[in-house]
């Protein structure tokens, strides 16, 4: 793990397990004995919506223990010293609204994961969390405080089947304050004491992680981001309304910029967190959170190490915004693409591939076979074009999709043809020897991120003229590469 610090049990840390065998992974021991245990403990829990022992695992540090990397509580401390006083008028709430948000999205994430591998006991504990976790995550999206509201959203955008779990308490927390920014002038602001209408770095990067998830509001996500990576210090720290740096808005931040802003340098953010662990290698900003922020900014320095294609962070959609017959997003995440790179300058000039494909002979097979079986066609391809690394499948009509890859990336038009010599024996494995044959044609090109709609529109154009001179093509496909010039 890092630390000293007995290299974090899941079992014996009671409240951040979960985050703790997520992180262990893909060991999958400490999650699946930590299931059964929360398994075991179905039947005590409460029925009260308000009682620290509504789920199977501890969510109050009053009943969690505490671990000996955890500091005393007589020395927990609020970590924008402006606060203190208000965590002395109710620490439990303030407590709460720290650690509640990472202990259920980290949970749900782990019971969805094993539930999705066939672990029944994960399946009964999740659905009996999620309609608790329900009730208080719309607390949330009631929008009374800033912080807290995004802390929870932000928890949600990085835990993608917790966010798809609670979609709905997500996107009502992401309108909400979504507008609150744009009526602010593109900037999160604070809603309670010492706060209130200030101008905040971690509600702006929560906000903005939180939308990039969602995949709404780009043209905002990308002002955020560039609003947040104007606010950070020399020594490459964040802080919030003239407090002193402290690690978790540095955290939010550099977890912000470091998927979305080629052009960031992260390592003096890096070095800033380091030398922030203490004698046992743990993280603290409060004190409860040691073993949660610990992981995450060891996670943070992991990511940060690879390049940024390759931590590039796509736009999620729901499964709701997605193309039914194939799964894949709609022409119009193209559009959304476009809107964000041209928020972020360096974004906007990064060199991006693009493929635009479509399938030679698919006409004749739904002919032959009937539209049902050309969209299992469809969908085949969907799921050969989904799994080309460093890129995003967009379908854009027909049988015409689009391949984009992360900004700064290369070598697309290359795994495309990996898959277009490939495609006529995994055609014939998936649909049979005597399929009539369908091949790929396929056009590439690079163009900057501010040319994306653009380079796709000339990519149409030019792809046609590729059928026109290839009205057959043989099994193996035909590919062309274009100089746009924007």
């Amino acid at each position: 793990m890092g630390t000293q610090a007995g290299e974090f049990d899941a079992r014996s840390d009671r409240l951040f397990g979960a985050a703790i065998a997520l992180a262990a992974l893909p060991d999958a021991g400490p999650a699946e004995a930590l299931v059964a245990e929360w398994f075991e403990q179905l039947a005590r829990t409460s029925d009260n919506p308000d009682s620290p022992r509504r789920y199977p695992f501890p969510v109050d540090t009053r009943f969690a223990g505490r671990p000996g990397y955890v500091p005393p509580v007589d020395e927990w401390r609020a970590w924008r010293p402006s606060e203190e006083e208000v965590r002395l008028r109710n620490p439990g709430r303030f407590t709460a609204s720290l650690v509640l948000p990472p202990v259920l999205a980290d949970a749900i994430e782990l019971l969805d994961l094993l539930a999705s591998e066939g672990d029944e006991g994960a399946g009964a504990v999740l659905g009996a969390v999620l309609p608790v976790a329900r009730r208080d995550f719309a607390r949330h999206a009631e929008a009374t405080h800033a912080w807290s509201d995004t802390w929870a959203l932000w928890q949600l955008a990085r835990r993608p089947r917790a966010l798809r779990r609670l979609h709905p308490f997500a996107l009502a927390v992401a309108e909400s304050y979504a507008a609150r920014a744009i009526a602010a002038g593109s900037v999160g602001t604070g809603s309670r004491f010492p706060f209130h209408d200030r101008p905040m770095t971690s509600v702006s990067a929560q906000l903005a992680g939180g939308l990039l998830a969602l995949g709404v509001h780009p043209k905002l996500t990308g002002r955020l981001a560039a609003w947040v990576e104007g606010q950070a210090c020399d020594d490459g720290a964040w802080a919030d309304a003239g407090e002193p740096p402290d690690p978790l808005t540095t955290l939010v931040a550099a977890d912000l910029l470091g998927g979305l802003e080629p052009g960031w340098d992260p390592a003096p953010t890096v070095g800033w967190l380091r030398a922030r662990r203490r004698a046992d290698g743990t993280v603290v900003a409060m004190g409860p959170e040691a073993a949660w922020l610990t992981l995450a900014v060891e996670g943070l320095e992991s990511r940060l190490a690879r390049p940024f294609p390759e931590r590039f962070r796509w736009p999620q959609l729901a499964v709701e915004q997605r193309d039914r017959r194939t799964g894949l997003p709609f022409l119009g995440y193209l559009s959304d693409l476009a809107r964000l790179f041209a928020e972020v300058p360096s974004l906007a000039a990064a060199p991006v591939e693009v493929a635009f494909l479509d399938l030679a002979g698919f006409g004749a097979w739904n002919n032959a076979f009937g539209m049902a079986a050309g969209d299992e066609v469809l969908r085949f391809l969907a799921s050969e074009l989904a799994a080309v690394p460093g890129a995003v499948a967009v379908r854009d009509g027909g049988d015409e999709f689009l391949l984009v890859s992360a900004p700064g990336g290369n070598g697309l038009a290359d795994r495309v043809a990996a898959l277009r010599r490939a495609f006529p024996a995994r055609f014939r494995a998936r649909f049979g020897e005597a399929a009539l044959p369908v091949a790929m044609r396929v056009v590439t090109s690079c163009v900057p991120g501010a040319g994306l709609e653009a380079g796709r529109d000339r990519l149409g154009v030019e792809i046609a003229g590729l059928k026109a001179a290839h009205p057959s093509p043989p099994l193996e496909g035909v590919q062309a590469s274009s100089h746009l010039s924007l």
